[in-house]
């Protein structure tokens, strides 16, 4: 099988809701005509968008002859160029597992050298792909591995073989304009969370419920599972964002403490759709489970349990918007607002004259972050925070929401607070010309970044 009708890929949107047009890119893009592939392609988008299990279905699906990776398991870039070598190497052996890392690979130049021998050896008849799932978690910069990429498809005399990067990260500034195809994974919205976190069988279901004395039918597990899914989306998603990882988590764990008082006989489901009643009484009894402050800390599967202990893991509990809220807050506090088309627009900035006075030259020998946070305006922090979010936010009253959390936090501090004739305060702290200023410190924001994936040091200059 090499290209996939519209009807298959409407069968797998049902496997995977929301991503048909990923689905329909790689069947457009990829093929077992070694001639027509690209070099490479690049798979981006947040965390638990799909993108690895999305690619991976497909590439089963059309039976692509593949190599899958994983970047995170290799500390360094030499370790990776010697896996891809190792592992194209063994193609068509008799054991494909066992891989020969003796090939050294110091370098990129020798890494292309050596490709071109295993492609001549191999003198493969149908494309290869080279699958690289979460490039963004190299144990080293993968800039250069980026910049090879691009150029590798002029330096290699024999063709067969497309790379595949995976990425839950923002690319490389210097890679922004790569000539490679992009397939862009966006979140998953509050709907799509919930067709996915419902998409449970019977018997899974049933196969987290344990060893119960009371049994249940499969349309009541389904009728109980699908109001429980309901009520976790619409309490956990303004907090965990389209996280689907962090959901299902949730979900699993907390599901038999849920529905104990339905095992118990306390609340009775019926066979039917008609359990609004019950619904809400099985609610309103799990209701301080749901509220409790331990339920979205880091322990709160001890507490779901009955341990009650609080053991901090070092995660930072905020939403997901709130943290690109504070990174953007860093940025606006220790960067200078002429850098900002320079740093978060890809419109070329200006060029202008700079006096080298002895002045500027001692400036510029601090590190701006060895200094005070500058203040910045609230409205330079909403313009911050749209460049560096994966998705678009529409919705000023989420926002606002966050800014104020993070105010009353003191992660972000006012500036200049005025009075009136009355005593109260007479600027609008939401207003687009109040000043604020970060209140956190480098290493406490820097664990923040790498919680969402973002890497904050590419926007900063020192």
């Amino acid at each position: 099988m090499t290209d996939l009708t519209n009807n298959r890929l409407q069968e797998l949107t049902l496997e995977f809701p929301a991503r048909y047009n990923q689905f329909d890119l790689l069947n457009s893009l990829l093929s077992k005509d070694k001639t027509t592939n690209p070099t490479a392609i690049a798979l981006v988008g947040q965390t638990s968008s799909g993108k690895s299990c999305v690619l991976r279905r497909f590439l089963q699906e059309v039976q692509f002859s593949h190599t899958w990776l994983s970047c995170d398991e290799c500390v360094t870039l030499r370790v990776l160029l010697q896996r891809i070598l190792a592992a194209l190497r063994a193609i068509g052996t008799q054991d494909p597992n066992n891989l020969d890392y003796s090939i050294l690979c110091h370098n990129s130049t020798l890494f292309v050298t050596q490709l071109n021998d295993t492609l001549r050896a191999l003198a493969l008849e149908e494309a290869h792909f080279v699958v690289l799932d979460r490039i963004d978690e190299l144990g080293e910069p993968y800039e250069s591995f980026y910049q090879l990429t691009i150029k590798i498809g002029d330096m290699l005399r024999y063709d067969g073989i497309t790379f595949i990067l995976v990425s839950s990260g923002s690319e490389p500034r210097s890679s922004v304009t790569t000539t490679f195809p992009h397939i862009y994974f966006p979140p998953y919205s509050k709907a799509e969370s919930l067709a996915i976190l419902r998409k449970e069988s019977p018997d899974s279901i049933r196969s987290m419920l344990g060893s119960t004395e009371r049994k249940l039918s499969d349309l009541q597990l389904t009728s109980l599972w699908s109001s429980y899914s309901q009520v976790i989306i619409d309490t956990y998603f303004p907090l965990y964002g389209p996280d689907i990882q962090q959901l299902k988590a949730i979900v699993r764990r907390v599901f038999p403490t849920y529905a104990k008082p339905v095992l118990d006989g306390v609340v009775g489901i019926l066979a039917s759709n008609r359990n609004y009643h019950a619904f809400v009484k099985l609610y309103k009894i799990n209701q301080p489970l749901l509220t409790s402050e331990e339920f979205v800390r880091n322990s709160f599967v001890s507490y779901v349990q009955g341990t009650g202990a609080a053991e901090s893991t070092g995660h930072h509990d905020m939403p997901m918007y709130a943290k690109y809220l504070l990174c953007a807050a860093y940025l606006a506090s220790y960067s200078k607002p002429r850098f900002d088309i320079r740093l978060f627009s890809r419109i070329r900035e200006s060029r202008r004259r700079v006096r080298n006075t002895a002045k500027h030259k001692f400036k510029d020998k601090i590190n701006s972050r060895n200094l005070a946070p500058s203040p910045f305006e609230y409205e330079r922090l909403l313009a911050i925070f749209q460049c560096i979010v994966p998705d678009r936010i529409d919705s000023v009253t989420v926002l606002q929401t966050q800014v104020a959390t993070l105010a009353t936090l003191k992660l972000i501090t006012r500036v200049g607070i005025g009075s009136d004739s009355s005593g109260g305060s007479s600027i609008d702290i939401l207003g687009s010309r109040t000043k604020w200023r970060v209140n956190v410190s480098w290493d406490i924001i820097l664990q923040i970044s790498r919680d969402i994936k973002f890497q904050i040091e590419n926007y900063l200059i020192d």
